[in-house]
């Protein structure tokens, strides 16, 4: 709920502090938090006059950038990814390498999360039929999941209940496979049209 002003002369004081110290190669990167307080068309008039301001008076540009984020359940989703991206790109690396055997084990996990309501509560032994595993892999991966903060755990792992932050990365995560799925489909009609024009005209 700042105004552009005080987000301003916050992020001036920040690139006075890089210029003391001479942090030339250093990134600043700018969250916008709770974004689902207010209208879409004020935090991007917000946004504009911000990044105008920072644009005027650091020409270079690229070492600036900011992002609107949120844990309401219509951004969480995205906000998870903008920060992966951030963290990736501070440490100016790939992500670090998953072995084959921690992907698999992440694998069931997110299918754990995807195939599970949120208003339910689960029977370890849920897993064990739904998943063919055995107790004691299913409370690891309730162990692990409850460590992320994805679950709630009762009576020592014999129940256990997917949390609201679960529930929003999963609405996230269905959202933006249908969207994939969307592209695709337009892709192909594109390129279905494409054809049948190019077949009209003969060539």
């Amino acid at each position: 709920m700042n105004s552009a002003e005080s987000i301003i002369r916050f992020l001036v004081n920040i690139y006075q502090i890089k210029k003391e110290l001479n942090l030339h190669s250093c990134k600043i990167i700018a969250f916008l938090h709770k974004i689902d307080l207010v209208s879409p068309s004020y935090v991007n008039q917000k946004i504009k006059a911000i990044k105008k301001f920072i644009t005027i008076q650091h020409p270079r540009g690229g070492d600036f950038e900011i992002f609107k984020t949120s844990i309401g359940k219509d951004f969480f989703y995205d906000t998870y990814y903008v920060i992966l991206n951030a963290l990736n790109s501070l440490f100016h690396r790939d992500l670090i390498p998953i072995n084959k055997q921690e992907f698999l084990i992440l694998k069931k996990e997110l299918s754990i999360i995807l195939q599970s309501d949120h208003i339910s509560k689960f029977n370890s032994d849920y897993l064990v039929d739904k998943f063919d595993l055995d107790l004691e892999k299913v409370h690891l991966h309730m162990q692990r999941l409850e460590h992320l903060g994805f679950i709630n755990n009762f009576d020592n792992f014999k129940f256990f209940k997917l949390t609201n932050k679960a529930y929003y990365f999963k609405v996230g995560w269905e959202k933006e496979q249908l969207n994939t799925e969307e592209s695709k489909e337009n892709k192909n009609i594109e390129l279905f049209y494409i054809f049948l024009y190019l077949n009209k005209q003969n060539v």
